[in-house]
């Protein structure tokens, strides 16, 4: 159910060489292929691809790398290898109500007391911490689950997950843990089998993210950017997008310019399969009250803020908790005071949220899982 979860890093190859007399596309020794996680929109577009780069299928040596590069503006993700070739099946069994990798999970499932909803660990954090860089990738043998944990954006350092596949010939998958629908098959061929070069893989994701940014993103922008409204006898309704999404390409957007209404009127945000919130004033996004994701070290009675697991006795105490002042909606969604905290909670899916223009002002509003980029006004006039 992540979108930004939180602005904070969690704890979460080996470059072969071509052998002269291997035929193009055949490699003796260990490559090292780059899978991009998302990828950058244009400039200025609060874009995100919910795709790997390439997004079809894979296939390498066994004994090859993948390097994970992590290439987000905003929306946190995973690499996660898993020893199944279908990977919906995968996700079914395990991250299903009950599931070893369900994201989100009640505390007491974790050792806490206070009845709270939690980050699966399984989900947000490394499956093993001790590895996972160009020189110590981690290993992927075909039959465990290889996880980066959940790593978030940073444009002046952006976060690598390297994992060297060393499992049998056959195929699998890797997928992001938050993002349905973002996964691809992995096939793993024998030395000496032919298969696209890593450069190869790099100009087709290439390719494949320019036809993203070209078609799918302008497609979400404009879902993002259209309002619909609907004339009653007691006042219209304006219907807005919480953002916008086309073949998993999410534009985390609201509209560019105001939007009017009068008094009386209804404004319906509208859940896309991206979650956002739509919440009022924006300043609202400034206050660590309203992060979707709190910090804490699990111990009985009153859990201790944290920022990191460094922060606690028990490293392995750390927890992220879903705040449920964001996932729920506030008693009143009336807009009768610019300064006055609305909350839609959770946008998703088949979730409307109906605010009421009840005294002139300009409102601005926010989305708290994607943060001040993800801003608009709406104005009452009488």
């Amino acid at each position: 159910m992540l979108g930004r979860v939180a602005r904070v890093a969690l704890v979460i190859g080996l470059v072969g060489v071509t052998v002269g007399a291997a035929a193009p596309g055949v490699f003796a020794a260990a490559q090292t292929y780059t899978v991009n996680v998302d990828g950058q929109p244009p400039t200025g577009e609060p874009w995100a691809f919910l795709h790997f780069f390439p997004n079809t299928q894979l296939s390498v040596h066994q004994g090859d790398v993948i390097d994970f590069a992590f290439a987000a503006t905003d929306t946190p993700h995973t690499a996660t290898l898993t020893p199944s070739a279908d990977p919906e099946a995968w996700r079914s069994t395990n991250q299903g109500t009950g599931g070893p990798f369900e994201t989100e999970v009640p505390d007491s499932a974790t050792g806490g007391d206070d009845q709270s909803v939690v980050l699966n660990p399984s989900v947000g954090f490394p499956s093993d911490p001790t590895c996972g860089t160009s020189g110590n990738p981690c290993s992927f043998g075909g039959s465990n689950v290889v996880n980066s944990g959940v790593q978030f954006p940073n444009p002046a350092a952006q976060p690598s997950f390297f994992v060297a596949v060393n499992a049998p010939v056959g195929t699998y998958s890797f997928l992001c843990l938050l993002h349905p629908g973002m996964e691809v098959p992995l096939n793993v061929v024998a030395s000496g089998t032919a298969v696209p070069s890593p450069d190869e893989v790099s100009a087709t994701a290439a390719k494949q993210l320019k036809k993203a940014t070209n078609t799918d993103g302008k497609t979400a922008d404009a879902i993002a950017q259209t309002v619909k409204i609907v004339h009653t006898t007691t006042g219209d309704i304006y219907k807005v997008h919480a953002g916008g999404l086309s073949n998993n390409v999410s534009a985390n957007e609201y509209p560019d310019k105001p939007v009017k209404v009068h008094t009386g009127d209804q404004i319906r945000f509208i859940g896309m399969p991206e979650i956002h919130t739509a919440t009022f004033p924006k300043s609202s996004v400034k206050d660590p009250a309203n992060a979707l994701i709190q910090m804490f070290c699990e111990q009985p009675g009153a859990d201790t803020p944290a920022q990191s697991p460094a922060d606690c006795s028990d490293p392995t105490k750390f927890e992220l908790v879903f705040n449920p002042a964001v996932l729920a909606p506030t008693k009143k969604l009336t807009l009768n005071d610019p300064k006055a905290f609305r909350n839609s909670g959770l946008l998703v899916p088949g979730v409307v949220a109906s605010f009421v223009a009840k005294k002139p002002g300009t409102y601005t509003f926010v989305c708290l899982v994607h943060g001040p980029e993800m801003t608009s006004k709406i104005k009452v006039v009488g």
